[in-house]
C-alpha cells in the first residue's frame, strides 16, 4: 500500500511542478542567458515542452479518473501552468515580445 501511495504522490507532483518549473525556464534571464549557447537554448525547449507535454497528459489522465474535487482543482491548476509556460515559449498570441530563432527579423543562432 505504500508503494502505491508513494506512486500517487510521484504523479500529483509530477503534474503539479511542471507547470511552474516550465514557467521558471521561461523567464526573460534565463531565455537571454540561453540565447548565447545554442545548444542550451535547444535543450531548454526541449525540456519545457517534454515537462508540459507530460504534465498534460498525466494529468488528463488523473482527471478522469474520478478523483475528489478539490484535488482535480490541483490538477487543473497544475495543467493550466503547462498551457502558460507552452504560451510563453512559443510565443503563442498576438505579440512576439521576444527574440526567437528562426522568425523574421529575430537574431539568429
Amino acid at each position: 500500500m505504500e508503494s502505491l501511495a508513494l506512486l500517487v504522490v510521484v504523479i500529483l507532483t509530477v503534474i503539479m511542478l511542471s507547470g511552474p518549473l516550465g514557467i521558471l525556464l521561461t523567464i526573460n534571464p534565463i531565455w537571454n542567458a540561453a540565447l548565447k549557447v545554442p545548444a542550451l537554448w535547444y535543450a531548454r525547449r526541449v525540456l519545457i515542452s517534454v515537462l508540459a507535454v507530460v504534465g498534460i497528459v498525466a494529468g488528463f489522465q488523473v482527471l478522469f479518473s474520478g478523483i475528489p474535487f478539490l484535488a482535480s482543482l490541483m490538477v487543473m491548476s497544475g495543467m493550466s501552468f503547462n498551457i502558460i509556460a507552452i504560451k510563453l515559449e512559443y510565443q503563442i498570441g498576438k505579440f512576439n515580445k521576444r527574440a526567437t530563432p528562426g522568425t523574421p527579423g529575430a537574431s539568429q543562432l
